[in-house]
């Protein structure tokens, strides 16, 4: 038992001691900060997932339109009852740009969690923040929330529509061309 909790201190004293990992979605000028030494799961225009062997961050964008406070309520809770979360507490999340939810709670494994769903003051965007992790690593959840920053939309310069001329041939399109960015690391 001894050594259990000697290597439980020396894994939080590894994740505070660490380097950070920043990220950003440059179209929605949206960075956040996680420990060095993630292993990147899944990566999309809207969902980004990061993993650690005792901690998970799995980012959902989505459009705010219909996300009134009613509704960010509502997909707390319901994510929480999928995931079975037990003795729960919701309060007003705290990230830089964005007002909503935070929940957190316990799962079935022992193992606890924080819901966090925000929407952008100064865009059209909102997110749903997942995070999975033992209890020894609760001070690193709040360091990544109280990273995220989210400002004004970058926009993107609109590029000038080429017209073809007539009996000039057509130019084939290149793979990977199609609008749409990736999470990137900086």
């Amino acid at each position: 038992m001894k050594h259990l909790v000697i290597v439980l201190l020396l894994s939080v004293a590894v994740m505070f001691g660490c380097k950070a990992e920043r990220f950003t979605w440059s179209g929605h000028n949206l960075t956040f900060e996680v420990p060095d030494g993630g292993i990147v799961t899944y990566n999309s225009r809207s969902i980004f997932e990061i993993q650690w062997y005792d901690l998970t961050v799995l980012v959902k964008l989505y459009d705010k339109s219909e996300a009134d406070d009613n509704y960010m309520k509502y997909a707390i809770n319901r994510t929480a009852a999928d995931y079975n979360m037990f003795d729960t507490k919701m309060k007003k999340a705290k990230i830089d740009g964005c007002k909503g939810y935070s929940l957190t709670g316990v799962l079935p494994d022992g193992s606890r969690a924080c819901i966090t769903n925000v929407m952008a003051k100064k865009q059209d965007i909102a997110m749903q923040i997942e995070i999975n992790y033992i209890l020894e690593n609760k001070d690193v959840v709040d360091d990544i929330l109280d990273s995220f920053k989210i400002g004004k939309k970058q926009d993107k310069p609109k590029k000038k529509q080429k017209i073809q001329k007539k009996g000039e041939k057509e130019k084939p399109i290149k793979p990977g061309t199609l609008e749409g960015e990736e999470l990137h690391y900086i």
